[in-house]
């Protein structure tokens, strides 16, 4: 795989959380890992202490790496942060709510080792119970869902996914911005030939939300810290470019996604609410998008989507407001 000593980590698993308890299944999942005694788990968290103690005595890992921080608003901010804090020569960004089959790790080590800059396994819906759910997660995954083939790939989502190093220390300053919304990943990837691989035979199951309001709420606040992301230093004449162009991107969206869709529907019974739920959450994302292009993404905009974003179990048990 690689010429890295024995006894040190090969991956480097960073995860965001606030407590111990929404990262806990995360954490189990990870422990189930075929390579679990070579990965080294990088928790970023504002409960330390906390973490600390739910951590105590776990000698699955090569190594459990706890880096306090005042608050994992923006989630990207508290990923960079692991990412400097980790020693590995490979890292995958994980999610509270995203559990990867124990394969995972090991493939991903292989396939970064062969020289690829960025590996996405395949996506599985984790709670298929309504269209809502499945809307949801056709919508942001797609594109990378595990019924599709295996191969070359131009777009990968910023989490769920695994790199080399190299490639995230060439972002250097806007790492950050590269773990967040919009566009800096991508092109970060294209500009310096960087290339990625789908695996679609090892995957990741992936939580959505399945309630309406929060699912409203949800698909509006992405696209708000897109569009803010995407224009953060844009002059007003491009950010009015873009507005005028809004109505062209739900047939971009669409598009990237079409052929996850099929390949899903084939094998998958979807409930007839999908369809309109992709297509509904498209256009909240973009009028979002349009809020987020003419007055930029707030710090209350960003705390909203991060609590969605770590907490997604809880809004499904109707524990979160």
């Amino acid at each position: 795989m690689t010429n890295t000593p024995n006894d040190a980590p090969l991956l480097s698993v960073i995860l965001a959380t606030d407590t111990f308890e929404r990262g806990k299944l995360l954490i189990e999942s990870m422990t189930r890992q075929t390579m679990a005694k070579r990965i080294e788990l990088v928790l970023v968290t504002t409960s330390p202490d906390d973490v600390r103690r739910g951590t105590a005595g776990n000698e699955h890992f090569h190594s459990v790496v706890i880096l306090p921080a005042k608050t994992v608003v923006p989630l990207s901010r508290g990923r960079a942060a692991g990412v400097r804090a980790s020693t590995a020569p490979y890292v995958f960004i994980a999610e509270t709510h995203a559990y990867p089959d124990p394969e995972v790790c090991e493939k991903i080590v292989e396939l970064l080792s062969e020289g690829w800059s960025l590996v996405v396994p395949g996506l599985r819906n984790a709670n298929p119970r309504n269209g809502i759910s499945w809307g949801s997660f056709l919508s942001d995954y797609g594109a990378w869902s595990r019924s599709l083939p295996a191969g070359e790939i131009e777009r990968a989502p910023a989490h769920n996914t695994a790199f080399r190093r190299e490639v995230l220390a060439d972002f250097g300053a806007d790492l950050e911005k590269a773990f967040g919304f919009g566009d800096t990943l991508h092109e970060g990837m294209k500009s310096r030939g960087q290339r990625a691989w789908f695996v679609p035979e090892v995957a990741v199951e992936h939580v959505n939300i399945y309630h309406v309001r929060h699912w409203l709420r949800e698909r509006y606040l992405s696209g708000v810290l897109i569009g803010g992301s995407r224009s953060d230093k844009w002059q007003w004449s491009r950010r009015f470019l873009y507005v005028a162009a809004s109505p062209l991107i739900p047939f971009v969206v669409l598009a990237r996604v079409r052929g996850g869709v099929r390949e899903v529907a084939r094998r998958e019974k979807l409930p007839a609410t999908t369809y309109p739920v992709i297509v509904g959450g498209v256009i909240l994302k973009v009028l979002g998008e349009v809020r987020g292009y003419l007055f930029g993404a707030s710090e209350k905009s960003e705390a909203a989507m991060t609590a969605f974003e770590i907490k997604k179990l809880a809004f499904n048990a109707g524990e979160e407001r």
